[in-house]
Parts: structure tokens; C-alpha cells; sequence
């Protein structure tokens, strides 16, 4: 993967089947396509992450006062492991920052060891737990929330 191959780019609406159906492939429990359309609609970024003419992942991050919040983010799941979330992770900081957040929040579940070891290794730092926040499987999972200062 040469970096010329990877593009973030702005998530347009008739893109939401695709980021639908990667996220159906990599996690149990995916986002609907009413939660991607209302968060486009609502003006949320929704950045996807193309090699070539294939989508790799997919954020949506939500900005206000100050703040920003990773309201999802999913990597094809033949693609973890390989760098793509922390470039995808990067440009959701960065256009958080550009829109005047100093700090962004998220949620993940308990259970996710890759995504906590991303966040943590970007400096993302637990602030609390939500207790049986997400559905599982087996019942409810815990979530760990997060933060990170993206001005020092």
C-alpha cells in the first residue's frame, strides 16, 4: 500500500450503501442506514477512506463547542491491523481540529482490544466506563469512553 493510494474523502450519501456493507462484514452489531443518513443530514463529517475505488473505512464524527465526538468508525475487517484505522483516526482529529474542537470524545466497547490499543497509542485516555452501553451477544457490553486533547 503506497500512501499516493489512500484518500480520505468526504462521505457522500450514495456512498452509505457501501459503508454499510463494510460494516456489516466486520462487526456484529453495524450502524443502520437511517443513523448514516440523519448524521450526514445533520451536518456531522463523515469521512471515507478510499484505495483506489474501494472503500476502506468509514467515520463519523460529530463537532460543536469546542468539542468533537467519534460517533463511529469501522475498517474493512482484511484491512485491521494494517495501519488504515490510525489514518483514518488521524484525519477524524484533524478535521475535528480544523473546525475548532480542542478535545474529542468516544466510546468503545470493553471487549475491543484492537480499537482500545489504537486509541490509547494515539493518546486516547479512559475517563469512565457506561455501564451495559452496547448490545451483545450474550447481553449487554460495557463501554469505555475516552478522550484525547487534540490542542496542547
Amino acid at each position: 500500500m503506497s500512501v499516493a493510494e489512500i484518500q480520505l474523502k468526504l462521505l457522500a450519501p450514495e456512498q452509505i450503501p457501501a459503508v454499510i456493507a463494510l460494516e456489516q462484514a466486520a462487526t456484529e452489531f453495524p450502524w443502520t442506514q437511517k443513523m448514516y443518513i440523519d448524521s450526514l443530514a445533520a451536518g456531522y463529517w463523515g469521512g471515507g477512506l478510499w484505495q483506489g475505488p474501494r472503500l476502506v473505512g468509514a467515520a463519523v464524527v460529530s463537532t460543536g463547542v469546542g468539542e468533537a465526538h467519534l460517533l463511529n468508525m469501522c475498517v474493512a475487517l482484511e484491512h485491521q491491523g494494517q495501519g488504515y484505522g490510525r489514518m483514518l483516526l488521524a484525519g477524524a482529529c484533524q478535521q475535528a481540529g480544523d473546525e475548532g474542537a480542542r478535545k474529542m470524545f468516544l466510546e468503545v466497547r470493553a471487549g475491543n482490544g484492537r480499537a482500545l490499543s489504537l486509541y490509547q497509542s494515539v493518546g486516547f485516555r479512559q475517563i469512565g466506563v457506561r455501564k451495559n452501553y452496547y448490545p451483545g451477544a450474550l447481553g449487554r457490553e460495557d463501554a469505555v469512553c475516552m478522550a484525547l486533547n487534540l490542542c496542547q
